[in-house]
């Protein structure tokens, strides 16, 4: 283990740790003494994440002290505390995720990430318990700790050009305006990308030239080039990437940020200067994504004088900005190839819409996430449904968007309808329940001198069927409870 890629508060975590360990008499460092002693550390990131996921420390603590006291005893020396290999194996994962998180050291956040990793060797009783996956844990880092803590760390000198302080963060505010891709992808925030492994190929050879290595995704709208970052984004994560990009991060601008709170004439393009100028200074270690990019042109944003192009035209020359822009075709056509110093910067990428076969592939790729939403299952038939009626249908718009969008837009008309009726199904029962002793009553009786009884019956019977009928009209043909499917 080398301690010097590990921060003052980390140490102190291991050190608490082998404390742990010795008051309760065990033979080596577990894992779960590593965890009781992250869980106890104060003031780091630790307490915020727990925060974020409403989980309790002290029920947290509780759950591992009771599953450690179960565990065998031996009175050994405290100097003579040996590191298991699952602890090893934790703080070399550590390590790893300090560097998903770009983060200069490994801090005790770090070490919590590692134990709750699915290749740790934490106890399933621990583990089943406690109920915290890996992925909560990044979604709340990607919800609570703003993208300036974690898009870049330096050690910046003091005046008498000692280092500075362990791990301080010198960043640029303007990375605020960014979304980091990549922490959202650790988190399990995209959907699986299906069939767009050459249009990411192609990307990240773009990427990986010394000049002109900014791509811009061309393709209609709903084709999925937004989604090919994404999945760029979660090949960066899962290591799939050559070794030259590996460590990058991936953050897309949010324009409307940029703009928003602009009060005086310039103050957008001096916002934009000084992210490109921050991103150029980390070295290649952050590629910018910018949806809609024909709005950084002073024509894509309708003349108002925002032409953020050319700001970024001496970088993007020199290969200094690695950049990834997305339109459709007839937007580029209209603002990006009217500046042909901005376009022959930039290297094309064709994103065509799918074909029939690919995308029910695609439909099929991203159905879990959709199934998991919604607490459904989908046939096999809806989803090759969805995409033929799209195309039969729908044609003036993109596959594979509007096929998906068909397949949330019926599992949310299912999910209403079938909670509608499950409220209006047990009024059925009881107006039929009703019915059938008016029923009763009136059997036998003539029609003409109990005229009263038989009123109330027609009555109830008119206001029975109207029910149903409303019924049918809502749920049409799924009148049955506890229908788990949609097709």
């Amino acid at each position: 283990m080398d301690i010097a890629s590990y921060s003052s508060d980390s140490r102190a975590v291991i050190k608490n740790a082998r404390e742990v360990a010795a008051e309760m008499r065990h033979p080596e460092i577990d894992v779960e003494h590593l965890l009781i002693a992250v869980i106890r550390h104060e003031g780091s990131e630790v307490e915020s994440i727990l925060n974020q996921i409403d989980k309790s420390p002290g029920l947290i603590e509780s759950i591992v002290e009771g599953y450690l006291k179960d565990q065998s005893r031996k009175s050994t020396p405290r100097e003579n505390l040996a590191i298991s290999p699952g602890v090893q194996a934790v703080l070399n994962q550590a390590i790893e995720e300090k560097a998903k998180l770009y983060d200069a050291l490994v801090e005790p956040e770090h070490i919590f990430i590692a134990i709750f990793d699915p290749k740790s060797s934490l106890a399933p009783y621990v583990r089943d318990k406690i109920d915290l996956l890996k992925e909560d844990i990044y979604k709340a880092i990607a919800d609570s700790k703003s993208v300036e803590e974690i898009a870049s760390t330096v050690s910046t000198p003091t005046a008498e050009g000692a280092p500075a302080e362990e791990g301080k963060k010198d960043v640029s505010g303007t990375l605020r305006y960014c979304v980091d891709m990549t922490n959202l992808a650790a988190a399990g925030q995209f959907d699986p990308v299906i069939g767009r492994e050459p249009e990411i190929q192609h990307l990240t050879q773009i990427l990986l030239r010394r000049r002109k290595n900014s791509p811009i995704l061309l393709g209609g709208a709903g084709v999925g080039k937004s989604a090919i970052v994404e999945g760029f984004a979660q090949a960066v994560v899962a290591g799939d990437i050559p070794k030259v990009l590996e460590g990058i991060k991936v953050m897309e601008v949010d324009m409307g940020a940029l703009v928003a709170g602009a009060k005086y004439k310039g103050e957008f393009e001096e916002r934009f200067k000084t992210l490109v100028s921050e991103v150029v200074k980390s070295g290649g270690k952050i590629v910018l994504f910018i949806d809609e990019i024909h709005t950084i042109t002073g024509a894509g944003t309708g003349g108002g004088g925002m032409d953020a192009a050319n700001l970024i035209k001496p970088a993007l020359a020199r290969g200094q900005l690695r950049l990834i822009g997305a339109t459709t075709e007839e937007e580029y056509t209209k603002y990006i190839e009217k500046d042909k110093a901005l376009e022959r910067r930039f290297e094309k990428v064709k994103v065509e819409e799918p074909d029939y076969d690919n995308a029910v592939r695609i439909a099929r790729g991203v159905m879990p996430k959709y199934a998991e939403h919604h607490k459904i299952e989908y046939s096999d038939e809806a989803i090759i449904g969805s995409v033929k009626y799209a195309q039969r249908y729908l044609s003036e718009r993109n596959l594979p968007d509007i096929a998906l969008d068909i397949i949330d837009e019926a599992a949310s008309e299912y999910a209403v309808k079938k909670e509608f009726s499950e409220v209006k199904i047990p009024e059925l029962d009881g107006q039929r329940t009703e019915l059938e002793k008016l029923i009763q009553q009136c059997d036998g009786k003539d029609p003409e001198k109990d005229a009263e009884d038989f009123n109330k019956l027609r009555s109830a019977y008119e206001e029975f069927s109207r029910t149903v009928d409303r019924m049918h009209e809502f749920w049409g043909h799924r009148l049955e409870t506890g229908s788990g499917g949609t097709e």
